[in-house]
């Protein structure tokens, strides 16, 4: 797993939480007594379950004490928890259960949504958004980058973001495990990117998230030709704007299940 930088992140948290926001907003509007916010990163989504759901009890969960400690900062009356997302386990006891942009990089991601779901009592609901732009020019340049001779010694066996499915695969998936009631849907944001001085906007974007796994295996001089071969892909498939802007479209998929 990726070693978190919350201040990388964080240079794009408006674009970030936009679709956290859009998911919370879906949820059904009824008393729920426990969420937790599985990956819950700095905080950002648990803070949205706070102002949507003010007497709720709220936990996070995450791999990253480092985001962990943001988060704790930002929220502290919440609970936040070091731990693995990958352990369904974490979601029994919460009727409210809430990932954003987190489980597309665990292998086995659909198995523990179902787990998920068939643990869920009565009435709980699960809500998910995961990005959906693994076939877009930034995902396959990276993976281009990855593969070239330079490199793919030096991170064979390193894994980053997994491709997802479609919305409707996942309603399927969720009625599978017992749902009766499911609420999918996919959104393509386009994102306006400010100009990044010596870098490209979608690259600092992906060092925060995709790029993260890649970086942690490659010692300064690896990681720096890495950095200059990815931004010269997307000074290509992503050109700035006059005024130095790029845009920057991104596809992500949700879905909110009612036990």
């Amino acid at each position: 797993m990726a070693s978190w930088d919350p201040s990388q992140y964080a240079k794009f948290a408006g674009p970030r939480l936009r679709p956290a926001a859009d998911l919370v907003a879906r949820i059904p509007d009824r008393r729920f007594s426990a969420a937790v916010d599985l990956g819950c990163g700095g905080g950002q989504v648990t803070g949205l379950l706070r102002d949507r759901f003010p007497d709720l009890r709220l936990t996070g969960i995450d791999s990253s004490s480092a985001m962990l400690k943001a988060a704790e900062r930002a929220l502290p009356d919440a609970r936040f928890v070091l731990g693995d997302i990958a352990d369904p386990a974490l979601a029994a006891g919460f009727d409210l259960v809430v990932s954003n942009a987190a489980f597309h990089w665990l292998a086995d991601h659909r198995r523990i949504l179902r787990d998920i779901v068939a643990g869920l009592p009565e009435g709980g609901v699960l809500a998910v958004q995961m990005p959906q732009n693994h076939a877009a020019p930034s995902h396959r340049l990276l993976a281009e980058v990855v593969a070239l001779p330079d490199f793919a010694p030096l991170l064979a066996g390193v894994s980053s973001i997994r491709a997802v499915d479609d919305a409707a695969d996942y309603a399927g998936l969720m009625f599978d495990a017992g749902a009766r009631a499911v609420d999918a849907w996919t959104t393509a944001y386009v994102h306006v990117l400010a100009p990044a001085p010596d870098s490209h906007p979608v690259l600092e974007w992906t060092k925060g998230t995709a790029m993260r796994p890649y970086l942690d295996a490659l010692d300064e001089a690896a990681a720096a030709a890495f950095l200059a071969a990815y931004r010269e892909r997307l000074e290509m498939a992503y050109p700035a704007r006059p005024d130095g802007r790029v845009l920057f479209p991104f596809r992500r998929v949700f879905f909110v299940a009612e036990k």
